[in-house]
């Protein structure tokens, strides 16, 4: 822009506003113009003739400009827009298209100038548009083989990451099949056989502690064989709502363990991953366990609130009730075998990496006199 204008503005006749001086003007404007937009459009999606309308007014511009102006450099606007034409159309098109600007400026370059250097000054315009054109053709070839060569390596990525989820599943369902082959059976076959101890113990009238503990030891391999259940579950990516496991889990916690639980849900439920449901279940499960053995007989809380940005659940209890030994245990108020229970074992550390691995995150901590642990996983 700066070469034209001054290029221009130092020839003869110079801009004006009458006459031929008036389409000097008029013609310098529509170059500048043109410039500009090419240059404010760069990489915007265009069609191919809205793309080719603006270096065919620059070129245009450029012959009369060269026309009129005898002395000026016009063949360097010229060949600025054969050089964009093959940078942003196809090949045939933008020859097709350069081919008059590149002819009207030879001619143009061989009439106006002296006689003796006709030829010369015919085939430097010529040559000048010739050279920008192919080295923008082979530029523009270069990039579209670069865009190519990336979508070429994106879609390998991809590929490979189906390959990687595809055997990450196929190893899941191997885990699954071998749990459900050999822990579910054998907890199914236990299950059968406690159930025949209880109705000989029926039949022969034994101790009811006996008879209790039968019955008992018969309802947590049940509760055990749905645990295996819906860890197989989660392992085949099955889908289970959150809402009722907590619903079953949190019915067991009052009935076992002895804690007064309330579960609350808030916000619209929606559907989680296989893993980020058993990362909360488990996590509360743990939690609840804990709630047990150090603060048992204290109320305890379950929320789970659903949001647009994540999946919140926080498991809450006010601590150890008024007096507590140092072992939790309250005057007038069973402890509960929270060894015993199913629920246990986890721990704070395997929460964490439960729920870190579903992209989520967990916080632990005293909250008054009790203890709250939250974990959240982003929708």
């Amino acid at each position: 822009m700066a070469l034209t204008t001054a290029s221009v503005l130092r020839s003869r006749p110079q801009p004006g506003v009458t006459g031929e001086r008036l389409v000097i003007s008029l013609t310098l404007a529509g170059c500048l113009l043109s410039l500009a937009v090419a240059a404010l459009a760069r990489g915007a999606r265009k069609s191919e003739a809205a793309t080719a309308v603006t270096p065919l007014i620059l070129g245009a511009g450029g012959n009369v400009l060269a026309f009129l102006q005898p002395a000026s450099l016009m063949m360097v606007p010229v060949a600025t827009a054969v050089a964009m034409l093959f940078a942003r159309l196809r090949p045939r098109l933008a020859a097709l298209l350069a081919a008059p600007l590149t002819v009207a400026i030879a001619v143009i370059s061989a009439y106006v100038g002296p006689s003796r250097n006709a030829v010369q000054n015919a085939g430097a315009s010529a040559l000048l548009c010739v050279v920008l054109g192919v080295a923008y053709l082979f530029a523009r070839q270069a990039r579209l083989r670069h865009d190519h060569a990336e979508l070429l390596l994106a879609e390998l990525e991809d590929s490979r990451e189906a390959q990687a989820r595809a055997a990450a599943v196929a190893e899941r369902t191997r885990i699954a099949r071998e749990l459900h082959d050999i822990l579910a059976q054998s907890l199914s076959a236990l299950s059968v056989q406690l159930e025949g101890a209880r109705k000989l113990a029926e039949r022969d009238t034994a101790d009811s502690a006996l008879h209790q503990l039968i019955v008992r030891s018969s309802e947590l391999t049940r509760e055990g064989l749905a645990d295996a259940r819906r860890a197989v579950a989660a392992l085949r990516g099955d889908d289970v709502p959150l809402v009722d496991q907590l619903t079953t889990l949190v019915g067991r916690c009052r009935r076992d363990l002895a804690l007064p639980i309330t579960l609350s849900v808030a916000g619209q439920p929606r559907t989680l991953t296989p893993e980020a449901n058993l990362a909360l279940y488990r996590g509360t499960q743990e939690a609840l366990t804990n709630a047990a053995r150090h603060a048992a007989g204290s109320p305890a809380t379950v929320v789970l609130r659903f949001t647009s940005q994540a999946t919140t659940l926080t498991v809450s209890d006010q601590g150890r009730a008024g007096g507590a030994d140092h072992n939790g245990a309250v005057t007038g108020v069973p402890v509960p075998p929270v060894e015993a229970w199913t629920g246990g074992g986890n721990g704070l550390r395997g929460m964490c990496e439960r729920i870190e691995r579903v992209g989520g995150r967990i916080g632990a901590g005293p909250a008054g006199q009790g203890w709250t642990v939250e974990m959240e996983i982003p929708a």
